[in-house]
């Protein structure tokens, strides 16, 4: 696989909402690798306002995310939306998928009109949220089989 966005064609990369099923198999992969299965959903899969978003490359899903309404205290804002379970399978790392995927997840939530964006970052993915704009609120705190994380944020009006 080549390592850089500019060398793959733009027709061979769609974005779109899926189930939250369909998330399953990228959150094992990357998420929750050696875990059973069940530790890959989340409460809010399937309610209406939670919404699913693949990016796939040539047809093959190889990124997912996941916006849930959840009001943070951290945050005076209304309407605020979580991310969730967000990864790239391992093979398509380092090719901007994932920035492609949390962009189209903003820029939708922004056309819903939502104030804000926040979530629990792991640490090795800091930069990645830095770069595209978050800001981590509060110390580093752990999450019992996961690791240590800071929560991030973002103003989304």
């Amino acid at each position: 696989m080549q390592n850089s966005l500019d060398t793959l064609s733009q027709k061979d990369i769609t974005i779109q909402p899926i189930k939250g099923s369909d998330t399953i198999p990228v959150r094992h992969a990357v998420l929750r690798q050696g875990k059973p299965i069940e530790a890959c959903y989340i409460l809010q899969d399937d309610l209406s306002n939670t919404y699913h978003f693949g990016l796939f490359y040539k047809n093959q899903l190889a990124g997912v995310c996941t916006f849930v309404a959840d009001q943070s205290p951290l945050f005076k804002d209304s309407n605020q939306y979580r991310l969730r379970a967000m990864g790239v399978l391992e093979e398509f790392q380092g090719l901007q998928f994932g920035k492609l995927l949390l962009t189209h997840g903003v820029n939708f939530l922004k056309s819903k009109n939502i104030n804000k964006l926040w979530f629990n970052a792991r640490i090795v993915a800091l930069n990645f949220y830095k770069k595209n704009g978050f800001e981590t609120i509060g110390t580093q705190f752990n999450i019992p089989e996961v690791g240590p994380h800071y929560t991030m944020h973002k103003s989304l009006k």
